[in-house]
């Protein structure tokens, strides 16, 4: 390639990165206004969409031609405006739909508190806090429409998880499961689709199962399943045979992880194990993948939302063995999108 194709390229790439926030912005404030339901599955003019979304019509229709430069709807010369596949994956009914995570992510308070990233920086602390003045699942309370925007994101990662999941962690025949912080049930629902001799309870806050029931009941699973509100801080239902934590000790510190690990060894049976579904950082000197991306960027969204981190197999070893639990191994369950089982058994 010669030397300034090259530079090109590396412009282009230099120019994505550091527009990269407006772009999520342009996505966002399609997907609130919703513009891709609107299209579905046929062809709009920008007036119909302006009287429709109750916007100004030459403001709509440069944000529809931005749109149209990253791919995300067609445009033509008679006003009309199409969705591409790339842009059907938001429409809110679409199969394995990306709605809820473009309409979180363009959520204010979302983009506000990666605006206090530099602060994370410098002090460690959640630039969350330092906009809002209060820990992100504490604002969860106060905040009803960005609270369900985020279950609906945490169910949509669910999905895409699903079936790595259920393919790569293997039950014992009429085993009881605990889903610690499981929200709408998603993964529990899909584990006991599966297999039909287990048993469940998704346990979270009374907020996060608003939907849980009627996903055990959809899944037809309801017959095998409960939902039970609490605080997996204080306790956690005894008695069962394994606990799963899918993408929860990413979102606390150290001390809050091992509080809920501790909690879950103490509810569980003496041959009892904990199921930790997560993404796992490379040690600093080990190469890196292009899964390893995301990760990377979930690291710095811990950083910025919450007091957690994402970690390596050695530092949840460090966590199993202060909450009386040890490594029982790990697998991968998918490389591509970096995700894992790590497994703590009583020590």
């Amino acid at each position: 390639m010669p030397e300034h194709e090259s530079e090109l390229d590396a412009a282009r790439q230099a120019t994505s990165l550091i527009f990269g926030f407006a772009f999520s912005q342009m996505l966002g404030t399609a997907v609130r206004l919703g513009i891709p339901d609107l299209i579905g599955e046929t062809s709009k003019t920008v007036a119909d969409l302006a009287a429709e979304t109750g916007t100004d019509h030459d403001a709509l229709r440069r944000l529809l031609r931005a749109l149209g430069q990253l791919g995300v709807v067609v445009t033509t010369g008679d006003d009309l405006v199409e969705l591409s596949p790339l842009g059907r994956l938001f429409r809110s009914q679409a199969p394995h739909s990306l709605h809820p995570m473009a309409e979180l992510y363009g959520d204010p308070a979302w983009w506000q508190a990666w605006g206090s990233l530099e602060a994370s920086i410098r002090t460690g602390r959640p630039g969350f806090d330092a906009v809002f003045g209060t820990g992100f699942f504490d604002h969860l309370g106060t905040d009803p429409a960005l609270a369900a925007r985020f279950h609906r994101a945490m169910s949509t990662i669910s999905e895409i998880q699903l079936p790595d999941a259920v393919r790569g962690i293997s039950f014992t025949q009429g085993e009881r499961l605990v889903d610690v912080g499981g929200g709408d049930g998603t993964l529990l629902a899909a584990i006991l689709a599966a297999g039909p001799s287990l048993h469940g309870t998704v346990f979270d806050t009374e907020a996060a199962l608003e939907r849980a029931a009627e996903m055990l009941r959809k899944a037809g699973v309801a017959d095998r399943a409960d939902t039970e509100a609490g605080d997996f801080f204080a306790t956690l239902p005894a008695g069962r045979d394994v606990y799963l934590l899918k993408n929860i000790l990413h979102d606390w510190d150290d001390e809050s992880c091992v509080r809920i690990l501790r909690n879950c060894r103490t509810a569980m049976q003496p041959t009892g194990r904990v199921l930790v579904i997560t993404a796992l950082v490379p040690d600093w000197d080990q190469p890196t993948g292009d899964a390893n991306l995301m990760t990377a960027f979930g690291d710095m969204e811990m950083l910025v939302m919450t007091t957690g981190r994402e970690r390596t197999v050695g530092e949840y070893e460090r966590l199993f063995d202060q909450a009386g639990l040890r490594l029982g191994g790990t697998v991968t369950l998918s490389t591509e999108l970096d995700s894992h089982v790590v497994t703590a058994l009583p020590r």
